[in-house]
């Protein structure tokens, strides 16, 4: 028979409104956190020269948030963001309550192919910028944890040439500590930065 009885801990908690005040609280600075980033993230792409296809910045940005992404709140900004039913161009910076905050480029179908050189020729500018890669197949997980990502330097060169090549899409991301919370945007922006400067590989990034 199944035990309703609440532990000492639970029945503290649904006894008062303290803890869920604070909570609700934190998520709309968060919220107000990813706003302030998508401004500054759009800020740099009309600064950029970067060849983006009309496409990519058409939709502008969405911020959404959830309580159960693995048991846990989370709010997450994508800026920009293209999705068709094949192709994917996205920026995605993701709040994860009790463990980061993540950026991730996404890039998948036609987008992901027609950058398939370049990422390949970047895994010395990738890895040297701390930059870990997805193994996953289904691209819809966004933690760090079950060995989902991996450090590029920790790949040969042959393995990542594989690891870019093996499926129709790619994830490169980087995870950043809750607590550099007024280092978050100038971090986020500066990772952004860096991805489209080696995408772009004109600049000698």
């Amino acid at each position: 028979m199944e035990n309703f009885d609440l532990t000492p801990e639970e029945a503290a908690i649904i006894g008062s409104t303290h803890f869920i005040r604070l909570k609700n609280s934190a998520i709309e600075k968060v919220m107000g956190l990813m706003g302030n980033l998508q401004t500054a993230l759009a800020a740099y792409d009309r600064d950029t020269d970067f060849p983006f296809e009309p496409e990519w910045l058409l939709q502008g940005g969405k911020i959404s948030k959830g309580e159960q992404y693995k048991g846990l709140p989370w709010v997450m900004l994508d800026y920009p963001r293209y999705f068709s039913k094949t192709d994917v161009f996205a920026f995605r910076t993701m709040f994860w309550w009790g463990h980061y905050f993540s950026a991730t480029l996404h890039l998948a179908g036609k987008v992901k192919a027609h950058f398939n050189t370049v990422l390949e020729e970047a895994y010395m500018k990738l890895a040297e910028a701390g930059f870990q890669v997805y193994l996953q197949e289904n691209p819809w997980e966004h933690d760090f944890e079950n060995g989902n990502y991996c450090f590029i330097d920790k790949l040969s060169l042959h393995e990542w040439k594989t690891l870019v090549s093996r499926n129709d899409f790619i994830k490169l991301a980087k995870p950043f500590v809750i607590g550099h919370w007024g280092e978050i945007i100038t971090d986020v922006v500066a990772t952004y930065a860096t991805l489209l400067s080696i995408l772009d590989n004109k600049r000698g990034a």
